[in-house]
């Protein structure tokens, strides 16, 4: 149990990135004359995360129309660089399949799949660890509320 601790939080921080990543980086470019298509909303939205059964986080964030627009940029933890060699979310579909690499040179094998709506999505998301653990876990959102709350509550 000692051990599955820090992979729980190491799993949890990830999905959590890897989605709002997901539902803020994966909408391909767009031209300037074309508008993006709607992938979420923003508002105030809730996720949970999954290692199995069992339940390791639960976050709210406000998501800005910012963040809605900068679904093209990739999701990635600030100690790693991120390269996604497969980026797709279209038509209700997250696909996601590319490497971590810490400041070390490790690498990171990530592939999340999962599906959308304006309002929810999931995410199913597999790999390993730098340091060569499995990882899977579950992130499921939800918009909770179309505003945010003020940043004094």
């Amino acid at each position: 149990m000692r051990l599955l601790v820090p992979v729980a939080a190491t799993v949890a921080t990830a999905c959590a990135l890897l989605a709002a990543g997901a539902a803020l980086a994966l909408a391909p470019p767009q031209d300037a004359d074309t508008k993006a298509p709607t992938t979420i909303l923003t508002g105030q939205w809730e996720y949970n995360t999954r290692v199995g059964p069992i339940p390791v986080d639960s976050d709210r964030r406000c998501l800005t129309q910012k963040d809605v627009e900068n679904f093209n940029r990739g999701i990635c933890l600030k100690r790693y660089s991120c390269a996604y060699d497969t980026r797709v979310v279209r038509d209700g579909r997250i696909l996601l399949k590319g490497v971590w690499t810490d400041k070390k040179g490790r690498t990171a094998p990530v592939t999340a799949k999962g599906s959308y709506t304006p309002e929810s999505f999931r995410l199913d998301v597999s790999g390993r660890t730098v340091n060569g653990l499995p990882m899977a876990a579950t992130l499921n959102a939800r918009r909770i509320s179309p505003t945010c709350p003020s940043p004094g509550k």
